[in-house]
């Protein structure tokens, strides 16, 4: 191999050195840039999915709240036995007014 065959060869290799480096320069960019696009979509997908998550749990908590108010009031209402004195009427009173006779002026 002569000299010039070894300078030619290496003109070669560093031209295509250097074309594979700015292909794979560009390729990675433009990866870096599409993961960063979907990263950010990710984010904000989870963002929302975490507000709703605590939306739902406090709607299902109030609601949970309600429900054993509601049944422990309702229980305490009806399924308690009732004292017999609660239920049994007061002796009437009654009023005597005497009557005057109409002549006793």
């Amino acid at each position: 191999m002569t000299t010039s065959d070894k300078e030619y060869f290496d003109a070669r290799f560093n031209g295509l050195d250097n074309k594979v480096d700015s292909t794979v320069g560009e390729t990675r960019m433009a990866l870096e840039a599409k993961i960063d696009s979907r990263f950010n979509e990710l984010r904000a997908e989870l963002h929302k999915t975490t507000a709703d998550t605590v939306k739902w749990c406090a709607g299902i908590v109030a609601t949970a709240l309600l429900l054993y108010t509601t049944l422990v009031a309702f229980l305490m209402n009806n399924a308690l036995p009732r004292s017999a004195q609660a239920t049994a009427a007061p002796a009437p009173t009654v009023i005597v007014v005497p009557q005057t006779p109409p002549n006793a002026r």
